[in-house]
């Protein structure tokens, strides 16, 4: 599992990838008053840190999308809650930030998402949150259904792995594009394969991957003898029938100071 780590400011591009990030750290308008996490279509992500932050927004974040046509898409500004990292050294600290503040809807011409939450564990990373907005604003799917990140204090009981807002589950989508909170209401991949939609989990998946849970846990898919593998996903794994697990976290994130 990847740990949560502060990325560096960029300084230096010595790759062509690098020099396009680079044009958008060059030209990357001025935030003065509030922490900005700017989310690229292209899976890229700039956290802007302002020399002065307003005293109002000294505790919380804003996440704007940029889509292909270059329009910004302001998601809203979210308050940080400044923990203890759990399992690790005193004193390291990051910001977690609960998702029943964020708004479970969004539409802007073609741009849009819907989501809901159905577990206690709704507290993701700062980082993590900008990736989730990526992901939901490149599918454009109204029926995300996530299973949780983590608890407040950075814990995720009764899961060891969800620690730190980092790892995260979310609900198979279904054919009927219908999703519902409570115990059983989980599309369960053993029971009703075929109520799974395939193409749309695919894309789903690659949306995740893209913008930075290079790692995820779940099932195969068996109709007619035929089994199906789901993209970013090798081989099923136990207890993953009813959701997908998203892990090793490696987004392209810059930081940058102003």
């Amino acid at each position: 599992m990847a740990e949560f780590t502060n990325n560096p400011i960029v300084t230096s591009y010595e790759t062509k990838r690098d020099t396009v990030l680079s044009k958008k750290v060059i030209y990357e308008e001025k935030i003065n008053s509030i922490v900005t996490y700017k989310i690229y279509h292209d899976g890229t992500i700039n956290k802007i840190i302002p020399s002065l932050i307003a005293k109002q927004f000294e505790n919380k974040y804003r996440y704007i999308y940029v889509d292909s046509k270059g329009y910004k898409h302001n998601l809203g500004d979210f308050t940080i809650h400044r923990t203890q990292v759990y399992r690790g050294e005193p004193g390291e600290m990051i910001n977690l930030i609960d998702l029943e503040e964020v708004p479970k809807s969004y539409k802007k011409g073609t741009h849009q998402y819907h989501f809901i939450m159905d577990s206690p564990r709704s507290f993701v990373n700062e980082q993590t949150l900008a990736s989730f907005f990526g992901a939901m604003l490149e599918v454009n799917y109204l029926d995300i259904g996530c299973n949780g990140f983590s608890h407040e204090d950075g814990s995720s009981r009764p899961s060891r792995s969800h620690i730190n807002g980092i790892n995260g589950d979310f609900k198979y989508l279904r054919t009927d594009k219908s999703i519902e909170c409570g115990s059983g209401t989980s599309l369960n991949l053993i029971k009703e394969p075929q109520a799974l939609d395939f193409d749309r989990q695919n894309k789903w998946n690659d949306a995740l991957y893209k913008f930075g849970w290079k790692g995820m846990l779940g099932w195969t898919v068996t109709i007619d003898n035929e089994t199906k593998y789901l993209n970013n996903i090798t081989h099923k794994t136990s207890n993953h029938y009813h959701h997908l697990h998203v892990q090793e976290y490696e987004p392209e994130i810059n930081e940058i100071q102003q």
